[in-house]
């Protein structure tokens, strides 16, 4: 777990590192909001696109090398983008990055269902998401201090080398099923399978059988065919994308937001600015403990999985009205904040329920399922750009930019009402 979470903490390492530096690097490369809207949003087109492949090279290679093999492929898009200046090479630069780091969400959720009881999936699952903010909170603190010292580029260049090193640490440490592991003993893989009973007899010594697990299922035409028509993992795709969309907001603008629109200095937005990712890590975490609570609990996976998504981003969409009523920059800080746990809250719910209908499927309905994720997550900062762009040009009402979103995890909180966990998208 430490080494998937740890994943997605150097992950968004390189990804939101450029929140702090907007303002920095539209001046620098001469860029109006609206074009450095659609840098912000040209990751997650990357992202979109090769979902689906990379999500098939962890079913065809295993999750071991693949996650490996894109951690070293966006470090280096990483120091691609820090090392050019025209508008054109950083948007095909950022679109890479979004590309390699579009396997993270598919494998990670493959690695949790492959090394982790079904009853303990919530918290994991938590804890992967919660590790995403972890990573994202401390980017935009620590890049807003260290554009005091050192140029936007260095710095990018900088974490570019922390992924590196995760990506060695991560292919020495880890396997692809837990049968692959020396590590893993027999009772320990009895318990991961469901399997409660004795060691096999196979097993001589205590030791773990060492079969050739396969990496996957193939991605069949009926597979494609039971998947669009499934009400649930449709459902499940709107909701991630509306989520998505939210998100966004704390990871590309609002830090300009807050400097531009509430006349903080960059430093102190930068810092601002982690209060909703920091909110995001503990709902994350609370989110995934709550899931497997109630399962455990009531055992209905619409209680512990539609329930909890649809209370939490209600409460979201609610606290974004509050945030743009707030008369100051750390109310409004704090409204969004608080809105932004509500958000982690409900994020679990996500991965735990297309772990529910994909069964053995799972790498490809998470790519499927994040895929959509992107779509939220592409048109949200140019969106936000062209209205920064009217704003500071008439004089317009910042609050706009917070109604926007409240809509947004509004349609999120409906959409989980279509959601079945129990029933699964595609049968043996």
């Amino acid at each position: 777990m430490v080494l998937i979470a740890s994943a997605s903490a150097t992950a968004y390492l390189t990804r939101h590192a450029i929140a702090p530096a907007v303002t920095t690097i539209r001046a620098e490369a001469g860029l109006t909001s609206e074009q450095m809207g659609l840098i912000l949003g040209i990751f997650s087109l990357g992202y979109f696109v090769f979902q689906i492949p990379t999500g098939w090279l962890g079913i065809r290679f295993g999750t071991r090398f693949t996650l490996a093999a894109l951690c070293a492929g966006w470090s280096l898009c990483t120091v691609w983008f820090a090392s050019v200046s025209s508008y054109t090479a950083l948007l095909v630069a950022r679109f890479l990055c979004g590309g390699m780091q579009a396997g993270l969400v598919p494998n990670s959720a493959k690695a949790v269902k492959d090394w982790f009881p079904i009853e303990e999936r919530g918290l994991a699952s938590g804890a992967n998401a919660s590790a995403m903010s972890v990573g994202g909170a401390v980017t935009v603190a620590l890049t807003a201090v260290m554009l005091e010292w050192i140029s936007w580029r260095m710095t990018f260049i900088i974490f570019a080398g922390v992924s590196a090193v995760w990506a060695v640490a991560f292919y020495a440490g880890f396997r692809t099923t837990p049968g692959q592991h020396p590590r893993v003993n027999a009772a320990e893989l009895a318990l991961i399978r469901g399997n409660h009973g004795p060691p096999s007899d196979n097993a001589p010594g205590g030791a773990p059988p060492q079969e050739n697990e396969p990496a996957g299922e193939p991605i069949s035409a009926r597979l494609i065919t039971d998947s669009i028509r499934s009400l649930s993992l449709w459902a499940i795709c709107v909701q991630a994308a509306f989520r998505a969309a939210g998100y966004q907001l704390f990871v590309t603008w609002f830090p300009a937001i807050l400097e531009e629109g509430y006349g903080v200095t960059r430093q102190e937005a930068g810092l601002l600015s982690t209060s909703p990712l920091i909110g995001v890590v503990a709902g994350s975490l609370l989110g995934g403990w709550l899931i497997d609570f109630l399962l455990t609990r009531t055992g209905s996976k619409r209680i512990s999985r539609c329930g909890v998504a649809i209370t939490a981003l209600g409460l979201s969409s609610l606290l974004c009205v509050v945030a743009a009523w707030s008369t100051s920059a750390d109310l409004l800080v704090a409204a969004m904040a608080l809105g932004a746990f509500f958000s982690g809250l409900g994020g679990p719910a996500g991965w735990v329920a297309t772990m529910d209908i994909a069964g053995r499927y799972t790498a490809f309905l998470m790519a499927v399922m994040n895929m959509a994720g992107t779509v939220g997550g592409f048109w949200l900062p140019i969106i936000v750009g062209h209205m920064i762009e009217n704003i500071k040009k008439t004089g317009g009402n910042w609050n706009q930019v917070f109604y926007l979103v409240s809509a947004i995890y509004l349609a999120a909180a409906i959409s989980w009402i279509f959601v079945n966990p129990n029933r699964p998208v595609s049968q043996p």
